[in-house]
């Protein structure tokens, strides 16, 4: 019987090179929806982490909210443990300072006018204040989220049977890891009150309270104090708003 040659030969170097470049191209090609849609899914679960830290702080705040946040209950609150100015998760601290951002100072126009010198210099001011603003979420004394919600590691009082009020926890399930870039998610707890109007009892603007990731790049761009008539999230950080 007479061998065929021609088909018993190997795939060529040429023809490897080929279907090698072919691969390549599409593990390119597909390479910016693979991590879109990883960054998708993470912020996903960031959303849902924060809204369930958000549920257990408002669920915590009912049952000791006199004692850890001082409205009401003043025989009592003098001597209980208050809440931190921030709550942080497990978890790395995020930045503050974006290295890709442009943090040079606003050029003020020396040949226009006044308006437009005016203009830039507010400019300017804005954002000195929004990046203070910004590194406030690493200033302020901070305690840990699952001392809170976790556990009674702070010592709020416990409730009692048939008590209305007092730690009733946990009040999330199992700890908290940082967010699904590693960093820690953040609460400014500072302004917790318990109030639900736009100004609190000495008729100052009421600050918004926010459980915070710092989104993909591990930036926190939200500044730590807005007002709630105006409150919003920047850049690509997740926000769940507490009040």
């Amino acid at each position: 019987m007479r061998t065929d040659l021609r088909s018993e030969r190997g795939i060529t170097i040429l023809e490897t090179t080929v279907i090698l470049s072919v691969l390549f191209i599409l593990a390119g090609a597909m390479s910016p929806i693979v991590s879109e849609s990883v960054n998708t899914a993470r912020a996903v679960k960031a959303r849902n982490d924060a809204s369930m830290i958000a549920l257990g702080l408002v669920n915590f705040q009912k049952d000791v909210g006199a004692d850890a946040v001082n409205i009401g209950g003043a025989g009592v609150a003098a001597q209980a443990p208050r809440l931190p100015g921030l709550l942080a998760s497990q978890g790395a601290a995020p930045e503050t300072d974006d290295p890709n951002e442009d943090t040079s100072e606003t050029p003020v126009p020396i040949l226009s006018g006044p308006t437009a010198q005016a203009e830039a210099l507010q400019a300017g001011a804005v954002r000195t204040a929004l990046h203070a603003e910004r590194r406030k979420w690493l200033e302020v004394p901070a305690g840990a989220l699952d001392d809170v919600l976790s556990t009674n590691r702070r010592g709020y009082r416990y409730r009692r049977p048939g008590e209305y009020g007092g730690w009733n926890g946990p009040y999330v399930s199992g700890e908290i890891k940082g967010d699904p870039w590693g960093n820690q998610y953040l609460i400014n707890t500072q302004w917790l009150d318990g109030g639900s109007s736009t100004a609190d009892a000495a008729g100052r603007p009421r600050r918004a309270v926010f459980v915070v990731s710092a989104g993909a790049n591990g930036v926190i761009e939200t500044p730590f104090e807005q007002t709630v008539v105006d409150a919003r999230a920047y850049g690509d950080d997740i926000v769940v708003r507490i009040q």
